[in-house]
């Protein structure tokens, strides 16, 4: 098993079946497979889409043919998008020109800003895994650990919130 992410090692297999990294991967190529899928995959296969790069395209067609090569012969269902889909998709974490909504809101919702400026500075990566968190139905205390990773420090709301029951 390979994560990025501290927040994903505790839970992998519970709430993430399929690493948040590899999940970007297969976005990132257009390929969609599903959790029972993945787990079919050897475990060195795994190791080794996990380290394989899908920066260049080039590299995204490389990684794709080989994924969709295994995953034929083991006759295993995939789902392919088409172009448009995956721009729909990357837009939500890609566009640096607004923060993706249900991001923000997942944040202010565990009491963490997540201003613009923090969005532009954040890896595609880490905006995608905060795009996929708020998408998701994960319990508050997995996401807590997620944004304490993903967002800076100074992003915590640490003031208490005021109740209308308290001036009473």
């Amino acid at each position: 098993m390979v994560t990025k992410f501290k927040f994903e090692e505790e839970t992998y297999s519970e709430f993430e079946p399929i690493p948040l990294a590899m999940q970007f991967k297969l976005d990132a190529i257009g390929v969609q497979i599903r959790p029972e899928t993945w787990k079919k995959l050897s475990e060195e296969v795994r190791l080794l889409f996990n380290h394989l790069k899908v920066e260049a395209d080039e590299d995204k067609e490389c990684f794709r043919r080989y994924l969709l090569y295994l995953l034929k012969r083991k006759r295993r269902f995939v789902l392919l998008l088409d172009d448009n889909q995956v721009k729909r998709a990357k837009d939500e974490w890609e566009n640096l020109s607004r923060v993706s909504p249900q991001a923000y809101q997942m944040a202010v919702e565990l009491d963490y800003i997540l201003s613009p400026r923090d969005w532009i500075k954040m890896s595609d990566f880490k905006r995608y895994a905060l795009v996929k968190l708020s998408q998701g139905n994960f319990p508050k205390n997995y996401l807590n650990k997620a944004l304490m990773e993903l967002l800076p420090t100074e992003s915590k709301v640490t003031v208490r919130k005021s109740k209308s029951e308290d001036y009473l």
